[in-house]
């Protein structure tokens, strides 16, 4: 048992889970997240189903040898079919099927290229969608590259990150010099942060080794942040990366990062942008890692008037768990000092 934390290490919320394109029409794939053996698959008409592994009857894992009949998945020991809901609609050998044969269904949503389970303590259905994500013009922007870390922290912790201005200026020095105009939205399951940072670019050379700027970041829950920059240094300079962590066991995240730059007016310099954002998202996450890893929840820290909004952020997260409900739904700005 964890006992680095005063909370569930599964919050309630939606994570990723795969990447659309990892799973074909009649694939099965076996998973593990939340602690739990998962199998992920698609059925004939293409939607994308996660079930918990085991099958009722005997307990065979579906994602070793299962198959895919239409749109039902089959256990490959006994040939048990179930729907799309988890419910068993066929046993081979059978005359009756069991009452209570059936197995959880989980609910799947997929957009973006990604897809994602809400997971619930309870196994109480959703009660947000991820419907607010915004859509990137693939003509206008670069194709998404992807980058996985398994870290030891939890996801409230790696959201608080956002929050917590004063880290970036120190932690961060090489991307971040300063950080203005800090502000903040909530409206019930998404938190917004914004600042305009001073950024580092001696990349960009003669164009200005430092330019101010626009640093967004949206969360989605615990699951999915999805950090806007953009800068002016003669161009106009936008980038986008989306962090997905999610819960392997109560030590572990699988956390993915996805990053896309918008396109310039000459594919060189694109490819050029794209590569130096890539390697300093990276680099400011392997920066954070050791300290992640290695650091001490404190419920009650102490705070001075530049650390951001870490208490407010952790009034918010309390929605996500299960002894506690959200109370607020109401949209309103704190400016910070």
């Amino acid at each position: 048992m964890n006992n680095r934390y005063p909370f569930s290490p599964f919050p309630n919320g939606w994570f990723r889970i795969a990447y659309s394109n990892e799973l074909t029409v009649k694939k099965v794939i076996p998973l593990h997240y939340f602690g739990k053996d998962l199998v992920l698959f698609r059925t004939e008409d293409g939607i994308a189903h996660v079930f918990d592994a085991h099958c009722p009857h005997l307990g065979a894992h579906l994602g070793y040898g299962g198959c895919i009949k239409g749109n039902n998945i089959h256990c490959p020991f006994h040939g048990w079919g179930f729907n799309s809901q988890g419910d068993c609609i066929n046993i081979p050998y059978a005359n009756k099927i069991p009452p209570k044969s059936q197995i959880y269904a989980w609910p799947v949503r997929e957009f973006n290229g990604m897809i994602m389970v809400y997971h619930h303590a309870e196994k109480k259905p959703p009660t947000w969608e991820m419907t607010s994500v915004p859509k990137w013009d693939a003509n206008e922007w670069t194709p998404f590259k992807s980058h996985r870390w398994k870290i030891r922290i939890h996801p409230q912790e790696m959201a608080e990150n956002a929050m917590d201005s004063a880290h970036m200026t120190f932690l961060h020095h090489q991307t971040f010099r300063e950080l203005k105009n800090p502000c903040s939205e909530i409206e019930g399951p998404l938190f917004i942060r914004r600042v305009s940072p001073k950024y580092h670019l001696p990349f960009v050379g003669k164009l200005g080794a430092e330019a101010e700027g626009l640093l967004e970041v949206a969360c989605y829950g615990l699951g999915c942040q999805i950090a806007y920059s953009s800068l002016k240094v003669i161009v106009d300079l936008n980038a986008i990366s989306v962090v997905m962590p999610t819960p392997i066991d109560e030590e572990y995240l699988e956390v993915h990062i996805v990053i896309s730059v918008k396109k310039l007016f000459n594919p060189i310099l694109t490819w050029a942008f794209a590569n130096r954002i890539n390697k300093e998202v990276v680099s400011n996450i392997e920066q954070d890692i050791p300290i992640w890893e290695n650091k001490l929840y404190r419920p009650q820290p102490l705070l001075c008037d530049r650390d951001g909004p870490i208490m407010q952020y952790r009034q918010w997260v309390r929605q996500f768990y299960s002894d506690m409900s959200a109370t607020t739904r109401e949209k309103f700005r704190v400016n910070i000092a």
